[in-house]
């Protein structure tokens, strides 16, 4: 005996969905191996196209690791005014630390300071004398969390008492707030640009698969079948082409990629590339997302050109 729930109007509605999805499924994954050179056309094609998507994904990921590094190093340094006492260096560095914009605040004293400068001009008979009378000033320095910011920041703590100097580069930081703004615009427009020609390029390929089986869709809408009875099938064999597209062109992607930047990396040891580790989850969804978008959007344009009931 059925209950009354199962047979209510909205879960026979679920049911017939599903079992039309199925349907649909179904014939999507027969008309996928019955029609193999035209699909293995397609998806060859979504795969070079994916291949360039996914090239620049990886340098659009690469560049902006690149601007965040470099992001990261722009620091100021504090310099303490003499004769401040011990017990006001905290409240100094808890001052600076409040100022909005600063990431990190670090006390180096004049002798830290001064064993920098040594092992940075290596051992010279001078330095016995700055030993015994070391002319540099303790410091803060002090990291921002936006590189685009360091000037006010810079201008602020040169407000706190006690501070005497604030230096940071001032040209320097300008040009390399410059570079990783034109950085990442580059990395954009090169994913966009590639992703616009690999839409174009694989719903032509697309509409040609469709244009192969028009007598098909003739059929279809002879016997009365509506569009979307009749688009479904084609949007989901799209779609299980863009998947099988992405996941190749993920795959030989990543393995060119382990092998490129290990040799990068060995050559050009400063240089902060991102490990294959690192990209493979954005690479693969961005793959597999433009894989799922090109093949569906291909497969609806191509079938609607048909369609005229």
């Amino acid at each position: 005996m059925r209950s009354r729930s199962e047979g209510s109007p909205v879960v026979r509605r679920v049911g017939v969905q599903r079992e039309a999805f199925a349907q649909f499924l179904r014939e999507a994954s027969m008309s996928f191996r019955r029609n193999g050179l035209m699909t293995a056309a397609a998806v060859t094609t979504v795969t070079v196209a994916l291949l360039t998507v996914g090239m620049a994904v990886a340098g659009s990921l690469n560049l902006s690791h690149l601007a965040t590094t470099l992001n990261a190093q722009v620091e100021i340094v504090a310099f303490v005014r003499d004769g401040t006492r011990p017990s006001d260096l905290t409240r100094i560095e808890t001052a600076i630390a409040a100022e909005p914009g600063v990431g990190a605040v670090r006390f180096v004293g004049r002798g830290e300071a001064l064993a920098r400068l040594q092992r940075s001009l290596g051992e010279s008979p001078a330095f016995a004398d700055l030993t015994k009378h070391n002319p540099l000033p303790d410091s803060f320095e002090i990291r921002v969390g936006d590189a685009a910011q360091t000037a006010d920041v810079a201008a602020a703590i040169q407000t706190v008492p006690g501070i005497h100097e604030v230096a940071y580069g001032a040209e320097v930081v300008d040009r390399l707030v410059a570079l990783t703004r034109a950085m990442r615009i580059m990395a954009l427009l090169l994913t966009v640009a590639l992703a616009v020609v690999a839409v174009i390029v694989v719903t032509n390929t697309l509409r040609l698969t469709v244009i192969a089986r028009w007598r098909e869709i003739e059929i279809m809408e002879l016997v009365g079948a509506t569009r979307w009875f009749i688009r479904w099938p084609f949007l989901i064999e799209g779609v299980l082409q863009g998947l099988l597209a992405a996941a190749a062109a993920g795959s030989v992607l990543l393995a060119v990629y382990a092998v490129a930047a290990a040799r990068l990396q060995g050559a050009l040891p400063f240089l902060p590339i991102l490990p294959a580790a690192g990209i493979a989850l954005p690479l693969m969804a961005a793959v597999a997302v433009c894989g799922i978008a090109v093949g569906a959007a291909g497969s609806f344009v191509a079938v609607r050109r048909f369609l005229t009931t």
